[in-house]
């Protein structure tokens, strides 16, 4: 049996973030980490299944978790991408409101605008507000009546983000276990056994970052938290018209009401020039469902024609789909990042519900589990401190 200080499970971005951070804390006395991960390599399922934006938090709960961690989260991230040479588009965010909204009486998009940019004047995110003529000057082909533009988004590469980070992680001695599946944790001698479908693991603290699966693994391990993880798939089409891959060179939401789940089909550009479409949502039964009943693309042209008339579905082609954790709140609501304490003494921590913006706050979340009381107090460790990626101003 293999022992260590920390086992995570988990080697997606968050997983990695985590592994990244607590392994490069203290280099003159460092941790024993190893990840456990059921896929075969690193960022594999929700990490690389999705459109890489690293969110400023303006369009998430005033005070949540998700905001705070978002908007920090993504400057460090941007940062990392540049000191790394990770693929890295600095395009900006359009939120749009349609013409045809306006003709139809939607007047609350135009409160939603309103709502994201009290939050962030509150945040001091840099936000501009665009009139008809200066979204024009942005994108010509777009036609919206109003918008506000968030210059700091940036758009990542998620793969290469994801690898880099497990390179840190294993360069300051972390280790990488693939291709195990956890199926049971008990706990032994103030430390916990960690049984996977082919070895088993001593570790002192237990961090569960299993994504999709958190829920199980929070089941597994004492005191055998219950948490419901409802499995949300969005997909994605590509601008697969040679003309038109240009469409649009920023990313291009739409203004949505307070109480939508997502933040809309949007038009959502890559670092290597691809341009896509998504995602919508879809509640599915089994976690691993990307492609039964596909969405057509007329749902995804209905979405976005009223910004871009010349978007046509013989445009789009399927490209693919991720699966988010969503955890939903007793009111309909989704829920915030659950950072949970389970236990202090060994630590066992559950991150539960870490779906969009969890690429973004990927970084942060991995600072914030660093500074929780219990793991200082765990591991007393010389110059224990947080990570720099360097500094990026919004």
């Amino acid at each position: 049996m293999n022992t260590y200080d920390v086992c995570i499970v988990g080697a997606g971005v968050v997983g990695c973030a985590i592994a990244r951070e607590m392994a490069g804390r203290s280099p003159e006395d460092p941790l024993r980490i190893v990840v456990v991960e059921q896929q075969e390599g690193a960022g594999e399922v929700t990490s690389r299944r999705n459109s890489g934006v690293l969110h400023s938090g303006v369009h998430e709960r005033p005070f949540s978790l998700k905001e705070r961690l978002a908007r920090e989260g993504s400057a460090l991230a941007v940062s990392y991408a540049i000191e790394k040479g990770i693929p890295l588009l600095r395009t900006g965010m359009v939120i749009a409101i349609a013409w045809e909204d306006i003709r139809r009486g939607l007047w609350r998009e135009a409160s939603t605008l309103q709502r994201l940019w009290f939050n962030a004047w509150r945040t001091k995110t840099r936000v501009k507000f665009m009139t008809p003529s200066g979204l024009r000057a942005l994108e010509p082909r777009l036609q919206a009546c109003c918008g506000l533009v968030i210059p700091s988004v940036s758009v990542i590469d998620p793969r290469a983000f994801v690898q880099s980070l497990k390179a840190d992680s294993e360069s300051s001695g972390a280790d990488f276990a693939f291709n195990n599946r956890v199926i049971g944790i008990t706990e032994d001698d103030a430390a916990y056994l960690v049984t996977t479908d082919r070895q088993k693991f001593r570790a002192a603290c237990l961090i569960n970052a299993a994504g999709l699966h958190a829920d199980e693994v929070a089941a597994l391990a004492p005191p055998h938290r219950k948490y419901t993880i409802r499995p949300l798939r969005g997909e994605y089409y590509e601008l697969a018209t040679p003309d038109k891959k240009r469409l649009v060179e920023r990313l291009v939401y739409p203004a949505l009401p307070p109480h939508a789940t997502g933040k809309g089909i949007h038009f959502s550009p890559r670092p290597n020039g691809q341009l896509f479409v998504g995602p919508n949502e879809v509640a599915v039964e089994d976690k691993t469902d990307y492609t039964s009943r596909k969405t057509p693309p007329g749902v995804f042209v209905e979405a976005l024609r009223k910004f871009v008339p010349e978007l046509e579905e013989r445009d789009l082609r399927w490209a693919y789909s991720g699966i988010r954790p969503r955890v939903m709140t007793g009111d309909g609501c989704k829920s915030d990042f659950i950072v949970s304490v389970e236990r202090e003494d060994p630590p066992l921590i559950n991150l539960v519900g870490i779906e969009s913006p969890g690429l973004s706050a990927a970084l942060a979340l991995a600072r914030h589990v660093g500074d929780l009381p219990c793991i200082r107090r765990r591991f007393r460790r010389t110059g224990w401190r947080p990570l720099s990626p360097g500094r990026y101003e919004r």
